[in-house]
């Protein structure tokens, strides 16, 4: 844990439940799989706070190394229709508004091309719908087959993304 840059108490590690996983079977994939919960959830919890850039930046660092991350998120809206990306200095590709996307502002904030984002857009404890689910699974394997490092986010990273990774037929290898 490290220590909180506003106070002396020790903040929790972003990001969240940063989880690796593996095949059941040997696929022959040379890519790597994570699953992990969205910036800020380790400090603010469920809390309706903005997540400030600095909290951006732990969660990025936070991430195992890799030279390129495919974030594949399934991030969309809580129950009662908030947006999941309105903690953040950015939108989701699929929503309409004046901030940049979740691609523009991680290519304006990192280096151009050290983040590739594809969405599928959820709602937060409701399950994913099949189609969404099928769409997500398939960019998940492309990615791996083609050996690429792999990161599937949601709010917390346990539910939805361990669905999309089970449903792909790997397992958990380890868990932070």
């Amino acid at each position: 844990m490290r220590e909180s840059h506003r106070s002396n108490r020790i903040a929790p590690r972003e990001p969240i439940n940063l989880t690796e996983w593996t095949s059941r079977t040997d696929r022959g994939h040379k890519g790597r799989l994570f699953t992990c919960g969205r910036p800020g959830r380790a400090i603010f919890g469920q809390k309706r706070l903005p997540v400030e850039c600095v909290i951006i930046d732990n969660w990025v660092e936070g991430l195992p190394g890799a030279e390129v991350w495919h974030i594949v998120s399934l991030l969309g809206r809580k129950k009662d229709g908030f947006s999941e990306f309105g903690y953040y200095p950015f939108r989701s590709a699929k929503e309409p508004g004046e901030k940049p996307t979740f691609q523009e502002w991680f290519d304006q904030r990192y280096q151009y091309g050290r983040f590739i984002v594809h969405e599928f857009p959820t709602t937060d404890a409701r399950g994913i719908p099949s189609d969404v689910a099928e769409a997500a699974k398939g960019c998940v394997l492309d990615l791996l087959e083609s050996s690429r490092n792999v990161v599937v986010l949601d709010s917390a990273g346990a539910e939805r993304t361990a669905r999309i990774c089970e449903a792909i037929g790997y397992k958990k290898v380890n868990q932070r």
